[in-house]
């Protein structure tokens, strides 16, 4: 196996930069409270860790394996083989001191690739058992697709480093043989994902269907399409290795023999790696702007609308939905109980059994605001106010306003500033003309 000293040096700039970043994500994301042990010794809490650590150990190990390969690489330096050309030093010419650190260095690339396999294969088995959920509710630990992931699991984290033990003699072999079984693995885990990708949009339209709250659909639309970015960066991760692998265990080395070629394919290689990594963390980590900044929307329960006022005409219950204003959440990653049990990695994501009259801290605020939208009735907005809201923005009071001919309160944007206490909230049903706080 071949590569240039400036070829590993952007995977260390890539590993530096995104640690970096994963330390920041997660701060801002709940303080680090994703990575304590779960107290309550339930066992879902308990497999949430777990994947939290198998990810945050493959970019740790990543980070590791890349500085110090890159700078052993610069040490070494080029060499002249044959007819004037300069290629970088094998790894069977280093220097004692420094060959010595090649096996340590290859185990722990194995034990980061063997974390990366584990944590694909997961987000692969759990995403087909949200997507074969049916009528009948199962649980993920009972289920077919668990055990599928645990069996990946225990090969992964015993085939990575046996491939590197077995063949520890010949350094340059091993990196080949590491780069071949990772890779392969990788691809054929990012092609069964291609049946996810395509039957994501059936499951969307399930969940809305069956009454899922705006804020679940619109995470999984953003996991829909993070996934397919995802997949289309795993494949520039695996395919480039995969050739350069493949190339270096045969006989006639002819793309690791050449300048251009070895470069190429580890560069592309560690962006896609970085890169889906990155979408990763969106996903194991998501934030809610919306919910961070005070916004939030909930679904207002049919018995609790005054339906003598409503005089939209004859609209679709899936096609109207009801909204109400409620507290925002302490933070965006507290999760409810049943949440926790049905899902146990992705924080919102509840296709079957959702709630929705209370706010995330456990207290139900609701507003008697409620709108209906008929289909196909959509108007553009106009001075800054949509047509029919029961608020518009008052540039002098530089706040939300209810007009005093605003008749029944329907189109009512689903991010209204949320009210600070229950009391604002009084005031105002008593006093509809009172300006939003």
């Amino acid at each position: 196996m071949s590569g240039s000293p400036t070829a590993y040096l952007l995977w260390s700039i890539l590993a530096c930069l995104f640690f970096c970043f994963l330390i920041f994500h997660l701060w801002n994301y709940d303080r680090f409270q994703c990575l304590k042990w779960s107290q309550s010794g339930r066992q879902p809490g308990t497999f949430k860790r777990f994947m939290s650590y198998t990810y945050i150990a493959t970019l740790t190990f990543l980070m590791i394996f890349s500085v110090g390969f890159t700078f052993i690489k610069f040490k070494e330096g080029y060499v002249i083989i044959s007819e004037g050309n300069i290629y970088p030093k094998p790894i069977e010419l280093f220097s004692p001191s420094h060959k010595k650190w090649m096996l340590p260095l290859l185990f722990v690339f194995s034990a980061a690739w063997a974390c990366e396999i584990v944590t694909h294969w997961e987000e692969l088995t759990f995403w087909l058992f949200l997507l074969h959920q049916g009528p009948k509710m199962r649980r993920w630990f009972d289920s077919w697709e668990f055990r599928v992931w645990l069996l990946g699991t225990v090969v992964a984290g015993l085939g990575m480093p046996l491939t590197t033990l077995i063949s520890r003699h010949q350094l340059d072999m091993c990196q080949a043989w590491i780069f071949l079984v990772g890779s392969s693995a990788s691809t054929a885990t990012t092609l069964l994902f291609l049946y996810v990708l395509v039957r994501f949009p059936q499951f969307i339209r399930r969940v809305k269907e069956d009454g899922g709250e705006p804020s679940i659909v619109l995470r999984l639309v953003m996991f829909y399409q993070l996934n397919f970015a995802r997949v289309l960066f795993r494949f520039l991760f695996s395919v480039p290795l995969f050739i350069l692998a493949l190339d270096g265990v045969q006989g006639n080395h002819y793309i690791n023999q050449d300048v251009f070629w070895p470069d190429f394919l580890i560069v592309m290689g560690g962006i896609g790696c970085f890169v889906s990594s990155f979408i990763t963390l969106l996903i194991f980590f998501p934030r809610s702007l919306t919910q961070e900044l005070g916004y939030t929307t909930a679904l207002l329960p049919p018995p609790m609308v005054n339906k003598s006022q409503l005089t939209v005409p004859d609209v679709s219950p899936k096609h109207a939905p009801l909204t109400v204003v409620r507290s925002a959440s302490t933070h965006p990653s507290e999760l409810s109980q049943g949440e926790e049990d049905m899902t146990p990695e992705y924080e919102h994501v509840d296709p079957i059994h959702i709630t929705h009259t209370h706010s995330y801290d456990g207290h139900p605020r609701i507003r008697r605001q409620a709108w209906e939208q008929a289909q196909n009735d959509e108007a553009p907005p106009a001075d800054g106010q949509y047509l029919g809201a029961p608020y518009m923005f008052d540039r002098h009071s530089r706040c939300l306003v209810r007009p005093h001919s605003d008749g029944l309160a329907i189109g009512l944007h689903p991010y209204v500033r949320t009210f600070r206490s229950p009391i604002d909230i009084c005031d105002l049903e008593e006093d509809d003309h009172s300006p939003a706080r």
